[in-house]
């Protein structure tokens, strides 16, 4: 059975209601408005992460497996001093270059030092009496894989008696991962795990920093980041043909930096130019930091490092640049393995471009989100979807100028608010998206500029929703959005509804076999998919579908991985076929 414009019938296909399972900021571009917003002035990241960020046990639990070997507890003391040598009027032969400084009775320790892992600790002295320290710092990284785990500590720190990170906050004044993270240690450690400055190299004896010596050291090492409050960040290598500097390691940037952060942009400038900060003038006693052997500013070696950082600036170009002039490549997680789920797309003719990702964590789609935004793309599909209780992101951008204003992963009492602020605005939905995470929903939605009409329905037992449709259809309402999703066992909707007096047909919660059956029947007669939303009820795949009266032709793939999708999409790109619908689960 079909709606026609005049008439109200339904069609009901295997209804499964009773199966059991039912950052923030503002940014501008293109002269158009783009706006990220957080409820009660907290970040839209950690509400979204909130249930993936680890406790500092999780996360050590995570890099000791990841690793092969734990932090230990340790002690500053026994640790070696880095020398400060001709210390006078604030600069010396060798600071300690993350700071920038001369930092008399620091000390570096290396914890664990195997053919697989090393493990390192550096106390930042800071002028802080005996036995305490202004900054405590821990990699641990494992040298075959690459994983790599970063633990700080700052404040003013008794550092005779480090406990292990292991024993969590508790038992010794460790940052959370999550504050960790904040930090973004990548953006100095983007060429690999450990930094070798003159400052940390001097240190010779038991304590020499590993990889001190080695001319091939971080060339191409494997390099990852462990946890989930560390899974947005990426490291890339630069490269520019011939190049001095790619002669013995690579050049390194990141996508957690600003406009001066790490190596390519930052160390490597500072290593070749004519003098550094706090660092004595070049001499025999405290020779210039590149190229290893030399001992004063070389400016063929200023210029390489020049032509790498030119290269690096162009790091949020899309797509990245790849030619032997300037070649910027991720080299951390190289490899990783295809998006988590089983995805469901329809196809149909197009030519209009479109830049889609699959299955990406929020901080990664956001920062993708950003980098589209001035170039003119706009949101044309978005949906969170949900693997363990891991939030992941599909979405499908192409080209606009058009303003929107984005909530995500938002309570419905502050997704709520928002909407009815913005309602007056002239703002209404253009996609909206309940999700579930540990039996709490989630909203995820997406506005436009508009004054068309709408109404919706949240959170609805199917019966519910049905008599809101029911009612709604006869006054000239069709559906605009619909999600369905499984709260605590039962499936619930959320609807929304525009003005219109177009037909339409449904199917609710049907078995692919009754869908697809109806499917094909009602092809031939002139009706095509409008929505698709397959769901899963212990272990089973339903679907609610949307209809609407067309003749354009459409293809589809149901609950396929991300590989084989991936495959598909590429062989129908080139065919003229553009994504209409895309679904994970």
């Amino acid at each position: 059975m079909k709606r026609t414009p005049s008439r109200s019938a339904w069609a009901l296909l295997s209804f499964a209601l009773t199966a059991g399972l039912s950052a923030c900021g503002d940014g501008a571009g293109m002269n158009a408005e783009h706006r990220l917003v957080s409820a009660s002035d907290a970040p839209v990241f950690a509400q979204q992460e909130s249930a993936l960020s680890d406790t500092l046990e999780q996360y050590a639990a995570k890099c000791d497996a990841a690793i092969g070997a734990t932090v230990p507890d340790f002690n500053c003391e026994l640790g070696t001093v880095v020398p400060t040598t001709n210390h006078l009027n604030g600069k010396c032969d060798r600071p300690n270059r993350l700071n920038e400084t001369c930092d008399p009775d620091s000390k570096f320790q290396v914890l664990l030092n195997t053919a697989d892992v090393s493990i390192v600790a550096h106390c930042r002295k800071q002028g802080n009496a005996a036995n305490y320290y202004g900054d405590i710092a821990v990699i641990q990284t494992n040298k075959k894989n690459g994983a790599t785990c970063f633990y700080q500590a700052l404040g003013t720190l008794y550092g005779a008696a480090v406990k292990a990170p292991s024993k969590g906050t508790g038992a010794w004044s460790w940052k959370t991962p999550a504050d960790t993270a904040n930090i973004r240690c990548v953006r100095c450690h983007d060429n690999g795990a450990l930094v070798r400055s003159p400052y940390l190299t001097q240190v010779t004896g038991a304590n020499k920093l590993p990889g001190a010596g080695d001319t091939s050291f971080n060339r191409d090492q494997p390099y990852r980041f462990i946890g989930a409050d560390f899974a947005s960040w990426k490291a890339y290598k630069v490269e520019v043909a011939g190049n001095t500097c790619l002669g013995c390691h690579r050049m390194g940037t990141s996508n957690q930096l600003g406009y001066d952060d790490g190596v390519a942009l930052d160390l490597g400038i500072r290593a070749t130019a004519t003098s550094e900060t706090a660092k004595n003038p070049h001499s025999p006693s405290s020779p210039i930091w590149m190229m290893p052997g030399t001992t004063y500013y070389d400016a063929n070696n200023a210029a390489s490092a020049a032509a790498i950082r030119a290269c690096a600036l162009r790091r949020n170009e899309v797509p990245l640049p790849n030619t032997a002039a300037c070649r910027i490549t991720q080299y951390t997680d190289v490899g990783a393995p295809s998006a988590a789920g089983s995805f469901t797309a329809v196809w149909e003719p197009g030519s209009q471009s479109e830049i889609q990702v699959y299955g990406w964590s929020y901080a990664d789609y956001r920062e993708k989100y950003d980098q589209l935004w001035p170039q003119g793309w706009r949101l044309y599909s978005l949906q969170p979807y949900v693997v363990g209780t891991q939030v992941l992101y599909n979405a499908v951008w192409r080209p606009s100028t058009e303003n929107e204003i984005q909530v995500y992963g938002w309570s419905f009492a502050s997704f709520k608010a928002k909407y009815d602020e913005l309602w007056p605005l002239g703002w209404r939905l253009k996609l909206l998206q309940p999700y579930v995470v540990s039996g709490q929903t989630y909203y995820t939605a997406v506005w436009r500029p508009s004054t068309e009409g709408e109404t919706q329905v949240y959170g609805a037992t199917y019966a519910s929703y049905r008599a809101t449709y029911d009612a709604l259809w006869p006054q000239g309402w069709r559906l605009k959005l619909l999600q369905p999703y499984v709260v605590n066992g039962q499936v619930l909707y959320t609807a929304v509804f525009k003005p219109s007096t177009e037909g339409e047909m449904q199917v609710y919660g049907a078995t692919y076999a009754s869908y697809r059956a109806t499917y094909d029947t009602i092809y031939p007669q002139g009706w095509r998919l409008k929505m698709l939303e397959p769901y899963v009820v212990n272990g089973q795949v339903f679907y609610t579908a949307v209809f609407k009266p067309s003749t354009t032709s459409e293809t589809q793939v149901y609950g396929w991985d991300n590989a084989s999708f991936r495959s598909r999409y590429d062989e129908l790109w080139p065919l003229g076929w553009r994504l209409k619908i895309l679904r994970a689960y």
